[in-house]
């Protein structure tokens, strides 16, 4: 049985003034009916334009996808002719975008953008359409959704803006959706409730979900399986649980110590050395290689394959050619720290 969502090496780049900017390097994970993936990183490493690319929302020029497929119940979608895609997305593949001051239209209310996608997509009436963009209000638990529905995003707060994404997002019944860092700049209460209703809609819908965000204790609380990437490429993808208890990447691990703890008391919080290369000049080998301190001459020239390790199960795969020393430098931390 094939997988909801397939992406097999794919490769987004863009034409800059210092050369060709690999933004995506050969990206590949599957997402399944009610699974959610989590994808983390650095701002820039390619999360984004991953899932720009999968709905070909990429601007061409300067953008292009270079190469891959992107299978979604077993079509590529990359082969879809543009009146194709048009009803893949909003209709069977919904996203919320990364910041809803600026992908709401400011000069309709917030309840005629949504009914625009109904009637679209699913050919309802004025009225019908209306109608569910109110019940979509409703059910994303914006008060007063008939008085909502008629107002503007600009009068709406973040938080009220983002549940109008996500009632966007949803209001098709997608089979997969997209959340790009749908909790940023939201304070921690209405961030717990739009995971909640994220889950609860996935749960009543059925949907795969695609989750990207910076923030790991999202990703513990919300996905069944994690991708880290790092510079345009997945440095790890494994379950969840994996990831946190045996991390095999050194960046990975740079990641998790970065997090603070309770009880624990440091001067400092633990960084990562050095700076992101730009996505014109990455190295020849590990894109990871110059900032690593397990880095040696073969880190330089080869680049490591993403593939299971004999310190993880089979469904846990990195791309890193020193696992073995990332797993003696944890077991050395703990005993410091312990």
């Amino acid at each position: 049985m094939s997988k909801l969502l397939e992406v097999r090496d794919l490769r987004t780049q863009f034409s800059t003034d210092d050369g060709i900017a690999r933004a995506v390097d050969g990206v590949s994970y599957e997402v399944d009916a009610r699974e959610t993936l989590g994808i983390v990183g650095e701002s820039g490493c390619g999360k984004s334009v991953t899932a720009l690319s999968i709905l070909r929302l990429i601007p061409t020029p300067p953008g292009r996808i270079a190469s891959g497929e992107v299978r979604f119940n077993g079509r590529d979608l990359l082969k879809l002719s543009e009146s194709e895609m048009r009803s893949v997305r909003g209709g069977e593949i919904g996203m919320i975008f990364q910041e809803p001051m600026t992908s709401l239209n400011p000069v309709f209310p917030c309840g005629e953008q949504i009914a625009e996608g109904v009637r679209l997509h699913e050919k309802l009436g004025r009225r019908a359409a209306a109608d569910r963009a109110v019940e979509m209000l409703k059910r994303v638990g914006i008060p007063d959704p008939a008085g909502r529905a008629k107002v503007y995003p600009h009068q709406l707060s973040g938080g009220m803006r983002q549940r109008v994404m996500i009632a966007m997002a949803l209001a098709c019944s997608p089979k997969l959706l997209i959340a790009d860092e749908p909790t940023t700049a939201l304070d921690v209460t209405v961030q717990a409730q739009v995971l909640e209703l994220i889950q609860q809609l996935q749960d009543e819908l059925g949907m795969g979900v695609v989750l990207i965000t910076h923030d790991l204790g999202v990703v513990a609380e919300t996905a069944d399986r994690v991708a880290v990437m790092y510079a345009a490429k997945i440095v790890e993808y494994a379950p969840v649980g994996e990831v946190f208890t045996n991390p095999l990447h050194p960046y990975t691990l740079g990641l998790l110590r970065s997090i603070p703890r309770l009880g624990r008391k440091v001067a400092r919080l633990a960084t990562i050395e050095g700076t992101v290369p730009p996505p014109t000049r990455y190295p020849p080998g590990c894109h990871f290689a110059d900032r690593c301190p397990l880095a040696t001459e073969i880190c330089r020239t080869t680049e490591p394959p993403l593939e299971p390790k004999p310190q993880g199960p089979a469904d846990h795969t990195v791309a890193c050619h020193h696992t073995d020393r990332v797993v003696e430098l944890r077991a050395a931390e703990a005993l410091t720290t312990a």
